[in-house]
Formats: structure tokens, C-alpha cells, sequence
């Protein structure tokens, strides 16, 4: 089922970017029917306007209350058609309201191994801490703050002569390929949930090599 496809951003938009270009390639069964941002001026709309796709600015700032702005972004999702949200790189907390509208269909990515590390600064949190392993995690979003059931993980090593912004750049790169493929597998029809446990659906085609110092799983398939 192709995905209609809604994304939230507030910055400079690098995983939308990844899913807009998934989707001209013919990777991501998805349509991308409007980029919305929360604060003005962000690269995330010169990036939708450069690839001809619906763009809007709802600022935050205008509104009293989560939940007015929530219920403001579920009109103008549903106006544009949207059945599935990607939250990327989207700093607010989305409201019971949000959710209720489209249910087990808001995803979420997310700069550390949760459960650890949540909250805005997962990357530089579990550098600071000393981890040893840091990575990124697609899950699903509910009302508890990056605590919704884990659709896909990566991991990678950290290493001891970087700092946190290394870190959080290597990540990104983990980060644009398991959000596509997290996307794709929805489009798919072969996720589902059993209690919090999210469980995939196999497929007869051709797994991607794992990564030479990290592990995704599950594991991407071929083109991912």
C-alpha cells in the first residue's frame, strides 16, 4: 500500500531529505503529500520546495497550548491527505490528540539505543555517560517520550577519540537508511504488534551486508 505519507520537521530536514530521495528513486512506496515545519525559515521547506512537494510553516509560537497546535497540524495533514507520520528531526512532544488521529501510524527516529538515552540530546547523553555503543531506533510514537514500541535499531561503536558531533554525524548516516526501510516495511503490510513487541513479517529477498563496525536489526534488506 502506498503510504501517504505527512512529514514534521523543525531543522535542516537530512531524513526527510533521505525519504524524498527514496521516493523518486522508486525505494519508498510512499507519496509525500506535505513537509511541515514548526519554526520559520528552516532548511527542511527549501528542501520541499527544490523537489516540488507541499510545504507549510505552522508556528507554535502562535498557538496557546500543545494541544491547539496538535489539533492546527492534524487539519492540515488530513486536508493533504495523510494516512502516516514521520516525525523528523521534529523537537516538540505530540499530544494524546495528535496520536488519536492517526493511531500506530506517527514513527518516530530517534539518535540513541532506547530505552536509553531518551529525549532530545540522545547522542551527546550517551557520549557523556561513556557508553560504549550508541547508535539510533525507528519506533513507533505514544505518549511517553521515546517510548514506543521499537520497530528497527542500529548500533555502532564509540569511538574514544571523538567528540559528541562525530558521534551524532555518524549516526546520521545509520539513521537515513533504517528510517526508509522502517517506512517501506510499513507500506509493505508486514508489521505488527504483539503487545509492545513489533514484529516483522518476513520476505523473500536479499538481505544488505551488515555494517563492517555496527549491527542493524532486524536486518535491511538489499537497497537499503
Amino acid at each position: 500500500m502506498t503510504l501517504k505519507l505527512g512529514i514534521l520537521a523543525s531543522g535542516s530536514g537530512t531524513n526527510a531529505q533521505a525519504m524524498i530521495d527514496a521516493v523518486e528513486s522508486g525505494k519508498l512506496d510512499a507519496e509525500i503529500c506535505v513537509i511541515i515545519a514548526n519554526r520559520p525559515g528552516v532548511k527542511v521547506l527549501e528542501r520541499a520546495a527544490k523537489h516540488g512537494i507541499p510545504h507549510v510553516c505552522i508556528d507554535h509560537k502562535s498557538f496557546p497550548d500543545r494541544e491547539s497546535f496538535d489539533l492546527r497540524m492534524v487539519e492540515e495533514l488530513q486536508k493533504a491527505g495523510v494516512d502516516t507520520v514521520a516525525l523528523a528531526g521534529y523537537m516538540r512532544l505530540v499530544t494524546p490528540a495528535f496520536l488519536d488521529a492517526f493511531p500506530n501510524r506517527v514513527l518516530n527516529i530517534h539518535p540513541a539505543i532506547l530505552p536509553s538515552f531518551p529525549g532530545t540530546h540522545g547522542a551527546r547523553d550517551a557520549w557523556e555517560y561513556g557508553a560504549k555503543f550508541s547508535g539510533c531506533t525507528v519506533h513507533i510514537v505514544n505518549p511517553v517520550m521515546d517510548g514506543g514500541p521499537i520497530i528497527v535499531q542500529a548500533i555502532l561503536p564509540v569511538r574514544q577519540d571523538e567528540d559528541d558531533e562525530q558521534l551524532l554525524d555518524r549516526i546520521h548516516v545509520f539513521e537515513h537508511r533504517i528510517y526508509v526501510q522502517a517506512l517501506q516495511w510499513l507500506a509493505e503490510g508486514r508489521l505488527h504488534l504483539e503487545g509492545r513487541r513489533m514484529m516483522l513479517a518476513p520476505a523473500e529477498r536479499p538481505l544488505a551486508p551488515q555494517p563492517a563496525l555496527g549491527l542493524i536489526w532486524p536486518p535491511l534488506e538489499e537497497g537499503f
